[in-house]
């Protein structure tokens, strides 16, 4: 489905962890480290495989910690590293709801938390995402759900 045209109605920032920023930061660097060291004790061969390996992490990293939720009058956006975004369309769509503890979802978190937001779809496993304000994120998606699915003659089935 082409959502190019479609109105931003809503965007946030993912919330901060620091345990996850952590985590994106110490394994890559713990590894160049490691690399380092194999360089300096003669073992060159080692060395470089793990700076392939630290670069391959850090570009993995790069690709799928989020940038940036958005809410469209059409779709919702979880915007990623570089050109990758995962669209999810209205029509797709059962609900958007903040859930607390765990479900079977595909994370898109960027915090440990005890809350997220889940994107709850009609058929096939859910998203849980941590948008900076999770309240807003949830009123402006439902609402763009519901404006959608009136004009588009689309019924509420839960």
């Amino acid at each position: 489905m082409d959502y190019s045209k479609s109105l931003l109605l809503y965007r946030d920032k993912p919330a901060s962890g620091l345990l996850l920023r952590l985590i994106f930061i110490l394994v890559p660097a713990a590894l160049f480290v490691t690399s380092a060291v194999l360089w300096s004790s003669g073992e060159q061969e080692g060395s470089l495989f793990i700076l392939l390996e630290t670069i391959i992490i850090g570009f993995v990293f790069w690709i799928v910690f989020p940038r940036e939720y958005r809410v469209y009058e059409d779709h919702i956006s979880i915007v990623l590293g570089g050109p990758f975004a995962i669209r999810v369309g209205f029509h797709e769509l059962k609900e958007v709801r903040i859930k607390r503890g765990i479900s079977p979802t595909a994370n898109f978190v960027t915090s440990v938390t005890a809350q997220c937001v889940e994107i709850v779809k009609r058929k096939g496993i859910g998203l849980a995402i941590t948008p900076s304000h999770s309240d807003e994120f949830v009123e402006y998606a439902n609402q763009a759900l519901k404006q959608w699915q009136k004009t588009s003659g689309q019924v509420r089935i839960n």
